[in-house]
């Protein structure tokens, strides 16, 4: 597999919470999952930066050197209980509708009904800007943490919401291990898993 060179991926500094946000925002505004929640234009920008601030402290957050790209992982073992606070949630509410927020509960409760138990990475987001997509930034940065993962034995997650996606997660060794639907005519959801791939062991020069 190909993959540009020059694409540098740095762990984030601090106060590039702001940064991460608005690369997922502008990476996830056509995402089938965030029109089904709310097809406001704003609520991409307001669901990420809620949620990257709460996803800083476990140090699995990545960006690319040119700040084109991010992937949000949490690592094994970490809290997935992430929801937003009562202030944010009656502003959102007054903003995106009582519809809005109940379709985000609805769908985070989904995936932690199929969230798999065995100890894994879990890539929550992996986000590169509408005009920068098809170079190949998106590989480099999942291949950052996947490369952890072998060293380490662990698997690696992801629900994956668009085809254009699953192609690339699947390129990476994520495998479907099931395709759901959202409730009332929702877009479909691929559960994927990747096994941790084992180490090479360099040739030997030596003949037989």
């Amino acid at each position: 597999m190909s993959v540009p060179s020059g694409v540098i991926v740095k762990p984030v500094a601090p106060g590039q919470a702001e940064l991460v946000a608005e690369i997922l925002a502008d990476a996830f505004g056509p995402d089938p999952v965030m029109q089904w929640i709310s097809r406001d234009p704003a609520y991409p920008k307001w669901v990420w930066r809620l949620l990257v601030p709460l996803l800083l402290p476990y140090n699995e957050v990545y960006v690319t050197g040119d700040g084109l790209g991010t992937a949000v992982w949490l690592p094994p073992g970490a809290s997935r209980d992430m929801l937003p606070n009562l202030n944010a949630l009656m502003g959102a509410m007054g903003r995106f509708g009582l519809g809005a927020i109940f379709r985000l509960f609805q769908f985070i409760n989904i995936l932690e009904k199929h969230h798999p138990k065995e100890s894994h990475y879990y890539l929550l987001a992996l986000g590169v800007r509408t005009a920068a997509q098809g170079r190949g930034i998106g590989s480099v940065l999942l291949g950052h943490v996947l490369a952890k993962c072998d060293r380490r034995s662990v698997g690696a997650y992801v629900e994956c919401s668009s085809s254009r996606s699953l192609s690339l997660y699947q390129r990476h060794g994520f495998e479907t291990q099931r395709q759901i639907a959202l409730p009332r005519n929702g877009p479909a959801l691929w559960l994927m898993y990747r096994q941790p791939h084992p180490a090479q062991q360099p040739r030997s020069n030596e003949s037989r």
